[in-house]
């Protein structure tokens, strides 16, 4: 049968026992602060492991100082460059007044082990700095010889493949550009267009007179329903002055219009494949990672392949296009947007 105690004896018995221990000597006091600070030493040591980041390589992230038109941009890039972990990414903003020797000085500052340059700015600068610390670069066109980097234009083969599905019928693409900036683009797509069966027209400018001029000749040459224009990212062409020409001599023609830029789709070309910022970034960093792990891997430039889709509907109906429902489910934009 269980004993029910006088809570008056708990009590006597708790202050027995402090009794007791404040009869300890001194010494014994001396190793309970030892035991206790050895305590604590362990029970700290979690806490400091979670500053991992301390062994984690330095990465620059250096971006240029742009209108809020572009800035978006880079923070969507930034903002995919600093979600990969295994790495510490310090931003650095360029200015019209950073020099070669502020990088460097900064770079040393911050043990940088490695580059990521968004922008033609940043890049320019970097190539100019005598390091052999692995530089990426992204958010351009192009990149000079010797600089790996991915560009902002799309992989060929994803826009053959978008032109196949979305206007099947189309069997020659013209393409202006200039080399210094697309002519890599060109090359790569001469050889993707013959699997698709497309005839693809490079033709090479050397200046705005002569794209104005060839844009010209081209509008009038197209041959109606089965020709299309692939609008590049170049500026050798004053789009901005010739996209209305073009886009009318779409629809008088029924000519598909296709390009890089969002913003020619909202004006009534068939569509864009635009690229996904956030995801390029984190492409960039695995380029980099490629390069951190084994110096000798080659410079090279590199399409896009994270992209979004942008579809105009009406100009797809005027051309005679239907796409069911799951198709355009698919479209990241679709215009005209309709509430």
């Amino acid at each position: 049968m269980p004993v029910n105690r006088h809570p008056t004896t708990r009590k006597m018995r708790t202050q027995g026992s402090i009794t007791g221990m404040e009869r300890l000597p001194a010494v014994s006091w001396l190793l309970a602060g030892l035991l206790i600070a050895v305590l604590f030493c362990l029970y700290a040591k979690p806490a400091h492991a979670k500053h991992k980041n301390n062994h984690e390589p330095h990465i620059a992230v250096l971006y240029p100082t742009v209108s809020k038109q572009y800035s978006s941009m880079f923070e969507q890039f930034i903002s995919g460059i600093t979600s990969v972990p295994g790495y510490r990414f310090i931003s650095y903003r360029v200015n019209a007044d950073t020099t070669q020797d502020d990088i460097e000085q900064w770079s040393k500052k911050e043990n940088i082990k490695g580059y990521i340059a968004l922008g033609q700015t940043t890049y320019k600068l970097l190539d100019a700095i005598d390091s052999e610390l692995p530089i990426i670069a992204g958010g351009m066109v192009a990149t000079p010889p010797g600089i790996s980097g991915i560009s902002l234009s799309g992989d060929p083969e994803t826009f053959f493949r978008q032109l196949q599905l979305l206007n099947p019928d189309i069997n020659r693409v013209y393409f202006v550009y200039s080399k210094k900036n697309n002519g890599w683009l060109a090359e790569r797509a001469r050889k993707i267009s013959k699997k698709y069966n497309i005839e693809f027209v490079p033709l090479q400018v050397d200046d705005i007179k002569q794209a104005t001029l060839q844009y010209k000749i081209v509008l009038n040459s197209v041959r109606p329903q089965t020709d299309a224009i692939w609008l590049p990212l170049d500026n050798i062409a004053p789009l901005q002055i010739l996209l209305p020409d073009i886009l009318q001599t779409s629809w008088n023609k029924h000519i598909t219009v296709f390009s890089n830029n969002i913003q020619h789709v909202r004006r009534g070309a068939l569509f864009a494949l635009y690229p996904d910022h956030t995801r390029q970034g984190r492409r960039l960093v695995a380029l980099l990672k490629r390069h951190l792990e084994n110096t000798n891997t080659p410079a090279l430039l590199y399409p896009s392949v994270d992209y979004k889709t942008a579809v105009n509907i009406r100009t797809a109906t005027h051309l005679k296009m239907q796409y069911d429902k799951a198709m355009i489910k698919t479209f990241d934009q679709i215009f005209p947007s309709y509430k």
